[in-house]
């Protein structure tokens, strides 16, 4: 079973129903925090998982380190140094090669405040063509293992560096029945992207921009309308969706000439496959 809640819709801009990007996710028995955003947290414990929701984040997981999709972690790291969380589990931080020295960087403005009273952190950086499978430990992922069984599977696209690393991450999510969920990350068009989402059971795709902007490193309606023909995923959820897209019927523009379902995120929206939703 696979699920997703949509903790942040939205881009660098937040509004009312989408704020920065953030997401829960559910693969079988594992539980991951992926690309918190500012407002992630406030943003899980509104959710049906109300406060206890921060005791159960084992895994974070990054697409990329732009503070509109990481800045939380930070919040996390210090709301971890109150003795109400009691979870003595390590927190697992997997993403892009660079984000170890990004916690680093952290420490170094932070300090103490930045350490979990209760946890032990561990880093794990991945690249392109990497996977991390769960472990024995509850909560744990570890790099390689059974990809044929649960798996998050990494590969590349186009997007802009930042200091800490210059690789971008999209994920292709597969749980023990065979179903698969595709994150896009924040990209341009690119053809890993079309590989890794061809024949998805979910594709949650960026769809920053009206076409008219022209921008690099982010889709677009007519951009996404190409990559859905082409890929055929089975349902297209599109995210990171700034106030100036938000004014335009974006499941009509994408869906154009594509068989499949496209729907429009916003906070709070939940999508499952194979079973119901956690």
């Amino acid at each position: 079973m696979i699920s997703v809640l949509i903790l942040g819709a939205g881009g660098a801009i937040p509004t009312p129903v989408r704020g920065p990007a953030a997401y829960w996710l559910s693969v079988d028995d594992r539980t991951v925090l992926l690309d918190p955003g500012p407002g992630a947290l406030v943003r899980l414990v509104a959710s049906p998982h109300g406060p206890d929701g921060l005791d159960e984040i084992d895994t974070v997981l990054f697409t990329h380190l732009h503070l509109d999709h990481c800045s939380d972690l930070a919040a996390l790291l210090f709301a971890m140094r109150s003795e109400v969380l009691c979870n003595t589990r390590p927190l697992q931080l997997i993403g892009p090669r660079g984000l170890a020295g990004y916690l680093d960087r952290l420490g170094e403005l932070y300090g103490d405040w930045v350490v979990p009273r209760c946890r032990t952190v561990e880093v794990l950086e991945i690249g392109s063509g990497d996977a991390v499978t769960p472990t024995t430990r509850a909560g744990g992922w570890v790099a390689g293992g059974d990809t044929a069984g649960p798996a998050v599977s990494a590969f590349a696209v186009e997007h802009f560096e930042d200091r800490f690393s210059s690789e971008n991450l999209g994920f292709r999510v597969r749980d023990g029945q065979g179903n698969s969920l595709v994150f896009s990350g924040d990209t341009g068009p690119c053809g890993r992207l079309a590989e890794a989402a061809a024949g998805a059971d979910l594709l949650v795709v960026e769809c920053s921009m009206p076409d008219e902007y022209g921008v690099d490193g982010h889709m677009t309606p007519a951009r996404l309308a190409e990559l859905c023909v082409r890929a055929a995923p089975h349902r297209v959820v599109l995210t990171h969706i700034y106030p100036a897209a938000a004014e335009l019927d974006l499941p009509r523009l994408v869906g154009d000439g594509f068989a499949g379902d496209v729907v429009a995120a916003v906070d709070g929206d939940i999508f499952s496959l194979g079973g119901e939703t956690t």
